[in-house]
């Protein structure tokens, strides 16, 4: 059940207790309505004048009293409210117990009469009428019920009479007492429920209304984002198509082509730029985004980003500096990769806002020598500058400094959240400094690790760093004048594309549309004693997907090498391909390098398939399957644990191996598992080890049930 919070118990009591105070009033003058009737219907007054002045006098000064404090509650509750608690309850049992006591003094006198009988009733009336005014405080109801019938239980034992009249006139009382706090507790309940549940929909109401705020901001705050990726998209495409429509003219000089090639090879780059930080961002948002703690050179990752950027800042006329800012640690421990973007993005907008000038690379290590050391990289321009309400919109995702799709400068607005949220990832943080028409600063500083056993390097200047490479046609492998590849692929564009840059590089293409062909032409040619060297293989295509091949293909035996080619690239896709049975991932666009070298490495060789001792035992097929099905993603682990120097994973992933291959008919799994784990126990460096860990990852892959 959802419960009230301590400001909202809070606005319930005083509600409460608002109620009891406004009720309050209204029922003073109803006491003083039946005072009044009871001194003129009944000879209490006539025969005892004094005392029937008294109990009115009381009656009405108590009443003025109680009206007071009821009537300054709201002035006086807020900033004292247990001062007003206890006023109010000292008014209530002045009042409950003169009532009480008039009814205890008739009974007396009065014994059984009629007169006596109408004081009763009237006050079982105003018994009763307190346990709805007095609903909001059970302590005030229980309080108002025994200052009313108390005294006159002990008058009525006291009282002239018989004592079956004493014993029934005290069991009626005690009755009525117990109904009334019974119906009191009930009334508190309902009361105070009725009073939880309005909260509870205010409650609603607001965070309704938040979240239609919210939603209303979000849709906004996309609907601009969705906006600039259409002008960001469109752009680069306009220039992919034009280009494309220029080199069809036959008259084409060839440096004139040359120029339109590079023109759309970079808008295309520009374009799977923008795709991939859509995708970084899916990923950190589904929190999917894994990152590694490996050894890494500072110094490298700074000689990467200038060896990238520096041209733009030369095309522009900016000058690019970078500063080594005391001593800096040979290797840190962290994700290279991700370090790396993060810097790029800040580089490449800097360059970007920035017209005249430069733009600096500040590097230091902080407290080197503390328990947790920092690395920070500080990028400098003298660009443009921004507002104080700009840099407050600049970390939000899908949002930009300035967010009109006329805007002066492009991008997505997603950089600067990637890079700030793969900071976070890292263990560190990204801050930023700006003012208008003076520059920014934008900051980024990472844990390193311990540093107590790495080498310090001083004396790092700028002079060391590569200059940047004259963009040209980039080296491209070879491949054996022998080697068959089979494409599935449905893609007719893609075919195109892939069969071209493997027939430039030597190999023979066979290409098919689906998987089933896929299957049947592998095996065909297994038959044939001719098969591919590599099938290189489409995972979304028709009839039989990629997935669904690979798996067939591997069922019936098929052990030849399966390369995956897939659009998707999120987490876990990996993994999915090498549980179909895929030897190798490779993600779209194809990069024409990548795959010509993976088409390499597989081209010649034959992979022996580990083959399950058990394979031809009914009842351990099942089982051995299961264990088979789950060894690529065990290999996956294996690798990213010594990637990352894990080496307590690593250790424990070897020992589980061990342990278990043997048992599902896996002997040299086991074998090369246990030279895992001793090496790990006796402390070899990770990169000793390195081999054996390859080693196993690759004997995961080739293992079969069949």
């Amino acid at each position: 059940m959802v419960q009230l919070d301590a400001s909202e118990t809070a606005d319930v009591r005083s509600k409460a207790y608002e109620t009891v105070a406004r009720q309050s009033v209204s029922g003073v003058f109803a006491h003083w309505v039946l005072a009044a009737v009871l001194l003129s219907t009944t000879s209490i007054a006539a025969t005892h004048g004094f005392g029937a002045f008294l109990a009115g006098a009381w009656m009405l000064l108590v009443g003025l009293a109680r009206i007071n404090v009821a009537r300054s509650f709201e002035r006086m509750y807020p900033a004292s409210p247990r001062l007003w608690t206890r006023l109010f309850l000292t008014g209530l049992v002045l009042s409950s117990a003169g009532w009480g006591l008039v009814g205890a003094t008739v009974v007396m006198i009065a014994g059984g009469d009629r007169d006596a009988w109408i004081v009763l009733m009237t006050l079982a009336g105003v018994s009763a009428g307190g346990v709805t005014s007095l609903s909001g405080d059970k302590m005030l109801l229980r309080v108002h019920i025994v200052c009313m019938l108390l005294p006159i239980l002990i008058a009525g034992v006291f009282m002239p009479g018989t004592t079956r009249d004493v014993i029934g006139f005290a069991i009626i009382i005690v009755a009525f007492a117990v109904f009334l706090l019974v119906q009191g507790a009930y009334a508190h309940a309902t009361f105070f429920d009725a009073l939880k549940a309005t909260k509870l929909l205010q409650r609603r109401a607001r965070e309704l209304e938040l979240a239609r705020e919210e939603s209303s901001e979000a849709n906004r705050v996309k609907s601009e984002f969705l906006a600039n990726m259409s002008h960001e998209i469109r752009t680069p495409m306009t220039a992919v198509i034009g280009y494309a429509d220029l080199l069809l003219d036959q008259t084409l000089g060839a440096s004139d082509r040359v120029n339109y090639l590079q023109t759309i090879r970079r808008n295309g780059e520009h374009l799977l730029s923008l795709i991939n930080n859509v995708l970084d961002i899916s990923k950190i948002e589904a929190g999917k985004l894994t990152v590694e703690s490996i050894a890494t050179s500072p110094s490298q990752v700074i000689v990467d980003v200038a060896s990238l950027m520096r041209v733009q800042a030369v095309q522009k006329g900016l000058t690019f500096e970078i500063k080594y800012l005391g001593p800096i640690p040979e290797t840190i421990k962290t994700d290279p990769t991700r370090l790396r973007q993060i810097v790029m993005n800040f580089v490449g907008n800097a360059i970007k806002f920035t017209e005249t000038g430069g733009v600096r690379i500040l590097v230091r290590c902080e407290e080197p020598l503390s328990p947790s050391p920092k690395l920070t990289v500080d990028v400098a321009d003298t660009g443009i500058g921004m507002t104080e309400p700009q840099l407050q919109r600049l970390f939000q995702s899908f949002a930009q400094a300035d967010a009109s799709t006329t805007r002066r400068f492009g991008g997505s607005g997603l950089g600067l959240v990637i890079s700030q949220r793969l900071a976070e990832i890292l263990g560190g943080s990204v801050s930023v400094e700006s003012s208008v028409a003076r520059g920014s600063v934008f900051r980024v500083s990472v844990p390193t690790g311990p540093l107590t056993d790495v080498s310090m390097i001083e004396g790092l200047a700028e002079a060391g760093l590569a200059d940047v490479p004259t963009p040209g046609v980039r080296h491209v492998p070879s491949l054996p004048p022998a080697c068959r590849v089979l494409l599935a692929e449905d893609g007719l564009d893609n075919q195109l594309l892939i069969k071209t840059y493997l027939v430039k590089a030597g190999a023979t293409v066979k290409i098919v549309a689906d998987g089933q062909q896929a299957v049947d032409e592998a095996l065909a040619s297994l038959d044939a004693g001719r098969p591919y060297d590599v099938i290189l293989m489409d995972m979304q295509m028709p009839e039989l997907d990629g997935y669904g091949a690979t798996s067939k293909l591997r069922f019936m035996k098929y052990d030849r090498p399966i390369v995956a080619l897939t659009a998707h690239a999120m987490a876990g896709d990996r993994e999915r391909c090498e549980r179909a049975g895929c030897d190798e991932y490779l993600t779209k666009p194809v990069d024409r390098a990548q795959l010509v070298a993976v088409v390499a490495r597989f081209a010649g060789s034959t992979p022996i398939p580990l083959v399950s001792t058990f394979h031809d035992d009914e009842d351990m097929k099942e089982i051995v399957h299961q264990f088979v099905r789950d060894l690529p993603e065990r290999s996956s682990a294996i690798l990213r644990a010594s990637q990352a120097e894990d080496v307590e994973t690593l250790r424990r992933l070897a020992h589980q191996l061990k342990g278990a291959a043997g048992g599902y008919g896996f002997p040299r799994l086991t074998e090369v598992a246990g030279v895992v784990e001793t090496a790990i126990a006796e402390g070899r460096a990770i990169g000793l080890v390195q081999g054996h860990v390859e080693e196993l990852a690759a004997l995961c892959r080739r293992a079969r049930a069949v």
